[in-house]
């Protein structure tokens, strides 16, 4: 259990760095690996499967949706339980997010199967993309369950007090992904099927890691085959907690799905293909974030739990203040050099490149504050607000960049696609900032620190 205490007595900036740095390794690598896939298709397999792979991507979104809905949700509450000391009400938790977790993998493996080719005609691929696309997605489908359980494992893992092992599950993953990507697509000239493969390959590896972890009996958790049987409450609380990050998930997808027939009604197959460049770039760039994203909710949700609300602040101000610096340093590098990171995934003498570029400096204009609006949903979660966090979720995709990209291409053409995106990000981050702000006045003083001075710190380090 010490490993958990130290979430309430640790130095905060430490904690963050002990539990971020493993995970920021971790994503960044995961990150390279589909830019990798990406890099070896494009140059090997042609620009019609790397456009393939930018249809496909939603419906790889919508997958992860599920899982992170039963991943994230089950996590926070698991977290919460361990820093309330209820270690009987952290096993029930943990066994439930497992048996979750499971019935929906296989309800949704089971659906997308039978209407795999429908489903990505409806998210806009051509007669020339659909058999890249659902050669792909067949093979992806098969290794989804250890996808899934994985993302589970590692958060659970993650919030006993055991970043490292779950970094290393994650870059087994990925570098058992990045070295079949080359022997099944470089020398095997296996293509998008090569690449699908390296993938289910690599999360299996992963997941036999995390596993063993349990299998060995290394958990504080202790578990009777009773506490898999899902309970209605248990499962309510989990989906409503998890159901911020399902939604922003979901939303990326379904925009995507928009943007993607946006691009193609303005630009063509060129414009598809340079966004599936962006999309990588952009991926990569937002992992580390994502990786200070994981590494504060167990310290915050233990915090929460232990009702030390003043570490829950400083957590979320340091988180935020980290990921803003890290973001602007990335958009001036991607918007003054954009040729030199296209140019990876696109032969040099492309005509899509310029298409690329332009599309990519747009894209990425609101990359800097994008952060904000991720860690408030996690500060949401983390403290089992499920329901402002649901909103703060909502934001982006739905209530904003859905609405834009149906209206702005039509008086801007292309252009208008690529903007609608930081646009819906600019307002997501105004309305974050509000609702942080006010969440944070409502503190009552702890341990001498006023609620006006802790917003006002949030305030100022966040914008």
């Amino acid at each position: 259990m010490e490993k958990q205490k130290e979430l309430g007595t640790k130095p905060i900036g430490a904690l963050i760095l002990q539990y971020s740095i493993p995970s920021v390794i971790a994503m960044i690598v995961n990150a390279i690996y589909n830019i990798v896939d990406r890099i070896f298709i494009g140059q090997f397999a042609g620009e019609d499967a790397l456009a393939s792979l930018t249809i496909v991507f939603p419906l790889m979104l919508l997958t992860f949706a599920f899982s992170a809905l039963i991943g994230a949700g089950g996590a926070a509450l698991f977290s919460i339980k361990l820093g309330e000391k209820d270690q009987r009400g952290a096993s029930h938790y943990f066994a439930n997010t497992i048996s979750n977790g499971l019935i929906v993998a296989i309800i949704i493996m089971i659906i997308i199967s039978l209407n795999l080719e429908s489903i990505l005609y409806l998210l806009g691929a051509t007669d020339a993309l659909i058999s890249y696309g659902t050669t792909y997605m067949r093979i992806i489908l098969i290794g989804y369950i250890f996808q899934s359980m994985s993302m589970i494992f590692n958060n659970m893992i993650r919030n006993e007090g055991n970043p490292l092992l779950s970094m290393i599950a994650m870059l087994t993953s990925a570098i058992a992904n990045i070295i079949l990507d080359y022997l099944f697509i470089g020398i095997f000239d296996m293509g998008v099927q090569g690449a699908a493969l390296a993938t289910i390959i690599g999360q299996f590896s992963g997941f036999s890691i995390l596993l063993s972890f349990y299998l060995r009996k290394k958990s504080i958790i202790q578990v009777t085959w009773k506490d898999f049987i899902p309970q209605l409450e248990i499962t309510g609380k989990i989906i409503l907690i998890g159901f911020s990050t399902f939604i922003g998930t979901i939303g990326t997808s379904l925009s995507m799905m928009f943007l993607n027939r946006g691009l193609n009604l303005y630009g063509g197959i060129a414009a598809i293909t340079a966004m599936g460049a962006i999309n990588s770039l952009y991926t990569f760039f937002i992992m580390p974030v994502m990786g200070i994203q994981q590494g504060i909710q167990p310290i915050m949700g233990y915090n929460h739990g232990a009702r030390q609300q003043d570490r829950v602040i400083k957590t979320i101000r340091l988180g935020i203040t980290g990921t803003v610096i890290f973001s602007t340093v990335v958009f001036l590098l991607l918007y003054l050099f954009p040729e030199v990171a296209i140019t990876l995934f696109l032969n040099k003498g492309s005509s899509t490149i310029p298409v690329a570029v332009e599309g990519l400096r747009y894209f990425i204009m609101m990359l800097p504050l994008l952060s904000i609006n991720l860690l408030s949903i996690s500060y949401f979660q983390s403290t089992g607000r499920g329901k402002t966090s649901v909103v703060l979720g909502l934001l982006r995709q739905f209530i904003f960049l859905i609405p834009i990209v149906f209206i702005l291409p039509g008086f801007l053409g292309l252009k208008g696609v690529w903007l609608a995106t930081p646009i819906a990000d600019g307002l997501a981050v105004a309305v974050s900032i509000i609702v942080l702000m006010i969440d944070v006045r409502r503190n009552k003083k702890v341990k001498g620190i006023s609620s006006s001075e802790s917003t006002l710190k949030v305030v100022t380090q966040t914008v």
